[in-house]
């Protein structure tokens, strides 16, 4: 067997490896195989030419044949690769070098004469930076790669970060202070002129990169996003030391968001009561009366309503808001003459002697006494509610601490009910366009993506914000379809096609109507009992 270390390039031949039954050599760098005796294995050929790393193999077909076939003639079977092999990635950003030699004679070797086998590869190939001597000595091994040079990678611009006003969430909460109970919310978002509304942090410009060829790599700038205001009630300022625009309201009023724009509606904040000193209130926006309505008088509004005086409202005529919500904070004992209409949904401590109209649910702290209700939901949240006396409708449900009283005042519930089956088919059809919705925004964004800040080419901007406006719509349209599923969601809780659920006593003479269905109730229950519409007759559990 002989054994012979390669350097170079040897135009002779050279034998690699014999024995009894194969023969191999090396001629102009090709390896030659002859076959001297048959019964010779192709693993027991490479287990011998692990001691040559630089044999590659690379015609495996030729090899299996002249060793199964017993070929005594020379048959090309591989190359002799280079003792230092040089990669560069596609990126040009990383070259790595392989050593091919044995782990001996790895040890042996003139490092610095490697080191300076590999630069000369690496000038070779034109790669004049990222170049790291004393990282190549530390990490240089055989028959591993290793980095030899790194360029340095763009640093891609931040994108454009929009902090903006919260709408709070409209939720009562029941107080108990000593004797006194409390019914607390708020229903406006009022802001003063001037006050914050929103900021967008601009974006920044990218940090040029260069790659191991000495060439500069360019690095995007940050994606600009789109304030969305109304700029005839909100400013816009630039702060040049902050890098950031900041909205301000430009007037006193009510922070609202419609398809994503915010704005500060038309406001009007009543200091006292409304009176013979203020008249009647008719106002196209939001309504703060800050508190109470004298009888007689009456409070309209585009939009949101809110009385927050202590003692509520008596015996006023109207308070309607034709496109908002009411909240009546101190609660309403109407005289048999307040009437209280809305198109959202309505909120107050308590109420008597009054109607309630309102397309929305109407939420009631602690009791309804002789009252006309209709309403989607009705709900008193109190666990000690109750509802007396007058005619309390719903579509969905009723739902209530106690129904009637120990006087047996005649209490009259109906329900409409709904259909089940049609509002569960209307919710699987919310939900199979939520997923499109959510699938469009998803690719719409990839779109927008493509496009970098304000290295956006003229011809191109009308395309993007074209894409921009198609991304805020079907994002104002998911947000729409998410808070009617979860409306949808709320009724498909309600047992049967509509309930009635009272979570404590129900008293004797409480009429219960529920489509063609009557029940009336004889005698007291101090059990919770839930009365629900199911295949047209009234069930409970």
């Amino acid at each position: 067997m002989e054994k012979l270390v390669l350097e170079g390039s040897i135009m002779v031949e050279t034998t690699i490896y014999s024995n009894d039954f194969v023969h191999l050599y090396l001629e102009e760098e090709e390896i030659w195989l002859k076959v001297l005796k048959m019964n010779y294995s192709i693993q027991a050929l490479n287990d011998a030419l692990k001691e040559y790393p630089r044999i590659s193999m690379v015609h495996f077909v030729a090899l299996k044949a002249a060793i199964t076939n017993g070929i005594s003639s020379p048959v090309k079977v591989g190359i002799l690769k280079p003792k230092i092999e040089l990669s560069i990635s596609s990126d040009k950003m990383t070259a790595h070098a392989l050593i091919n030699l044995t782990k001996q004679e790895f040890d042996g070797s003139d490092k610095k004469t490697l080191i300076a086998e590999i630069i000369d590869l690496a000038v070779e190939e034109s790669i004049s930076y990222g170049v790291d001597i004393k990282g190549i000595l530390q990490v240089m091994k055989p028959l591993e790669k290793f980095e030899i040079a790194k360029g340095d990678p763009p640093i891609s611009g931040i994108d454009a970060i929009i902090r903006m006003y919260e709408i709070k969430k409209v939720e009562p909460s029941l107080i108990q202070d000593g004797n006194v109970n409390h019914y607390e919310m708020n229903l406006i978002n009022k802001v003063d002129k001037g006050a914050w509304l929103g900021e967008r942090i601009e974006p920044t410009m990218g940090i040029m990169g260069k790659n191991i060829l000495g060439e500069d790599v360019a690095a995007p700038n940050g994606r600009q996003e789109k304030l969305k205001y109304d700029a005839a009630s909100v400013t816009a300022f630039y702060d040049s030391e902050k890098n950031k625009t900041i909205l301000y309201a430009g007037r006193s009023g009510a922070v609202i968001f419609d398809r994503e724009i915010i704005s500060v509606c038309n406001f009007i904040e009543i200091s006292g009561d409304v009176s013979f000193h203020t008249g009647n209130v008719d106002f196209d926006g939001f309504v703060d009366v800050k508190k109470s309505v004298d009888d007689n008088f009456s409070v309209i509004a585009s939009y949101d309503i809110q009385v927050l005086g202590d003692m509520g409202i008596g015996g006023v005529d109207t308070i309607q808001s034709r496109d908002g919500s009411i909240y009546i904070r101190g609660g309403i004992a109407g005289k048999n003459k307040a009437k209280i209409m809305c198109k959202g949904d309505f909120y107050t401590k308590f109420a008597s002697d009054c109607i309630i109209e309102c397309e929305g649910t109407v939420n009631i702290g602690y009791y309804a006494m002789n009252c006309t209700i209709s309403a989607k939901e009705v709900v008193l949240a109190s666990s000690t509610s109750k509802i007396i006396g007058g005619v309390t409708k719903a579509v969905v449900r009723v739902e209530v601490g106690e129904l009637g009283s120990k006087a047996g005042i005649q209490t009259r519930v109906v329900l409409s009910g709904f259909d089940r089956e049609q509002l569960k088919n209307e919710y699987d059809e919310m939900a199979i366009s939520i997923e499109k919705i959510k699938d469009r925004l998803e690719h719409l964004k990839r779109n927008l993506s493509k496009y970098a800040g304000d290295s956006i080419r003229a011809e191109e901007r009308e395309k993007y914000e074209v894409i921009q406006e198609d991304y805020h719509e079907n994002k104002k349209n998911l947000e729409l379809l998410l808070k009617q599923r979860k409306k949808y969601t709320s009724y498909l809780r309600v047992k049967g096609e509509g309930e009635v659920k009272v979570n404590g006593a129900t008293y004797q003479n409480v009429i219960l109507k529920m489509r063609d269905e009557m029940l009336v109730t004889r005698d007291f229950s101090g059990l919770p009992t839930t009365y629900f519409l199911e295949n047209g007759e009234i069930q409970t559990n």
